[in-house]
């Protein structure tokens, strides 16, 4: 059994911050230096090792699970994310969050941000507060996949509403804490907290009772298990598997009277003044998480498109009227898809190269949680819609999980969900600024297409948010709540093209992703600028005839070619996989 709290020594090791160190985050270089920084990933030859090369799905769920962690290892520590890099959100941080070697195992990826931002990231920005050799020395082992982190808020009761979770951490007479799931709702939901053969160690957030007083919610550092047995008092009850994504132990677990040193607080024992700022302090790491989770869509975007692009230009069928083996791409309906996911890959990165120095330089942080919000919320609307697309225009090979595209869909349905689900996110944020609490950045253009059908849903909501008066009302909830998410995705559509105007994108790609973001609200348009359907439908020819000779030459601009597995993008990869299948005779 590990002895978490017992004397450890304080290494002189980039990973364990100075005590004075600030956790601000310093001035974000100019975008172009950002984009310079997170040009090139390092795990490019990791993606080419034999422990990428497993092709997952042929291993039984167990296995599966034990590769996804060893993967997960060997990301982090190519990484070498320190510290600072958590403190500072150093371009290192972003990289990992775009790099498309989360689409071969997003079991891996999601372990990833676990462990170093949820886990790591609080105890890194603990450790400047309370840089004790127990904070440090956990915090350097997390950062290094030593220990196994993770991070304990949601419960099977209360998801969302995690303000008013019941797990309890009781103050004895002795000054120890006694943490407790007093009901079985109060357990945690979905940590993976299995023994796995590394000790685990989680941020537990439990509701804090000194003297039979509520000191509100605050963070705990809590040993989970040394890797094979659990904790005395902490019980994991393994989860059944999600279906689709790469699997993953996500269980339930729960505390009986499990006994902890006073020092596994991870804050000032003093009943807050404002309970709700401090404790949205305290998991400030989700609020990172929106933004950095949800860059995630870029390599969904990327590796998708790639996939189903290169498929449709190497699958051939017989043209009738010339007899001639022709690819499928010819076809509009094939060309449409392929080109939508192609420009909103391009576009979305362009994005998060525009909105993290956004996000870290904000002032208000309410502004830099509405960045991260939107972002995350338009990132997940193409890139699920695109894997849904993109795998049906593969036909019979894009059900199967080997050929890459299903997989990442289900990965992106939790990711949507995770760090916040879009959907809460979105009435909150749209709530808000209807509301006028605060404005975000204008639009670059004003005139821009996009810019206009941002406008007129704000004008149209805002107009019958005063006729209904109040927001808490049941009209609220009848007429404004239902138009939140297209409102926060129609803002999200709006900055990307303003972003990638700024980025220079090529204009064939800005042109197919206006197209593309029209489709999504037809009747708005049809309504409100008077675009007859027949001109909406000419806008997509157009841009679709100006980016399909280009198409090859954008696919290998996305630079994903060594994070591909699929045995459908070529025929190397394709005849591989048909040596490695055991025939039967």
């Amino acid at each position: 059994m590990m002895h978490l709290h017992s004397s450890a020594i304080n290494r002189e090791d980039e990973r364990a911050p100075p005590a004075q160190e600030s956790s601000e985050p310093e001035a974000n270089p100019p975008t172009s230096a950002f984009q310079l920084a997170i040009a090139m990933h390092p795990t490019r030859e990791l993606a080419k090792s034999a422990l990428f090369q497993i092709r997952h799905e042929t291993l039984p769920k167990e296995q599966q699970i034990a590769l996804s962690y060893s993967r997960a290892k060997a990301i982090v520590q190519a990484y070498g994310i320190t510290a600072k890099d958590l403190l500072k959100f150093s371009p290192k941080f972003w990289q990992l969050h775009t790099d498309p070697i989360s689409t071969m195992d997003g079991a891996a990826a999601t372990l990833c941000t676990i462990q170093l931002n949820l886990c790591a990231g609080t105890l890194a920005r603990v450790s400047i507060q309370h840089p004790t050799p127990e904070v440090i020395d956990t915090l350097n082992k997390v950062l290094t996949f030593e220990y196994c982190g993770q991070f304990c808020l949601t419960e099977v009761g209360h998801g969302l509403d995690a303000i008013h979770l019941e797990t309890t951490a009781t103050l004895l007479e002795d000054g120890t804490f006694e943490l407790h799931s007093p009901t079985e709702k109060a357990a945690k939901y979905m940590a993976p907290t299995k023994p796995m053969g590394d000790p685990a160690v989680a941020i537990v957030f439990a509701r804090t009772i000194v003297k039979d007083e509520d000191h509100g919610i605050k963070p705990f550092l809590v040993p989970l298990n040394d890797g094979y047995t659990m904790h005395p008092g902490v019980t994991c009850k393994c989860l059944p598997h999600r279906g689709g994504s790469r699997p993953i132990n996500h269980s339930i677990t729960s505390f009986n009277e499990v006994k902890l040193p006073y020092s596994s607080l991870l804050c000032g024992i003093e009943k807050p003044e404002n309970p709700r700022e401090a404790f949205l302090q305290h998991i400030s790491a989700v609020g990172v998480g929106t933004l950095a989770i949800g860059s995630l869509g870029v390599p969904a975007l990327q590796v998708a498109s790639y996939i189903c692009g290169k498929y449709s230009l190497r699958r051939m069928y017989t043209d009738a009227a010339t007899g001639k083996l022709t690819p499928i791409i010819g076809f509009r309906t094939q060309k449409i898809p392929v080109l939508t996911a192609l420009a909103q890959a391009f576009v979305m990165k362009a994005l998060h190269e525009t909105a993290v120095p956004a996000f870290l330089t904000t002032k208000d942080p309410r502004v830099s949680h509405g960045i991260g919000t939107i972002v995350k919320t338009v990132m997940m609307q193409h890139a699920l819609a695109a894997n849904l697309t993109l795998a049906d225009r593969c036909g019979a090979q894009g059900l199967f999980e080997s050929n890459q595209i299903t997989a990442v869909f289900y990965d992106i349905r939790g990711i949507a969900i995770a760090e916040g689900d879009i959907l809460a996110l979105s009435i909150r944020l749209a709530s808000e600024l209807l509301l006028r609490r605060y404005q975000l950045p204008p639009a670059d253009d004003p005139d821009s297409i996009l810019a206009k059908h941002e406008k007129g849903l704000f004008e149209e909501h805002s107009a019958m948010l005063k006729t209904i008066g109040k927001h808490r009302s049941s009209d609220f909830d009848r007429y404004i709540l239902p138009e939140c998410l297209p409102l926060v995705q129609a803002i999200g559509q709006r900055m990307a093209y303003d972003a990638a105007v700024r980025q220079k994108l090529d204009k064939t790609i800005i042109d197919m992703y206006v197209a593309s973001c029209i489709k999504l609200d037809p009747s708005w348009y049809i309504e409100k600028m008077s675009m007859s359907r027949s001109a909406m439908r000419e806008m997509e020819v157009r841009a679709v005839d100006c980016m399909f000779p280009r198409i090859d030459e954008l696919l290998d601009e996305l630079n994903v070619e060594p994070y591909i597995t699929a045995p459908i993008s070529s025929e190397k990869k394709w005849k591989a996989f048909l040596s490695s299948v055991e025939p039967y005779r």
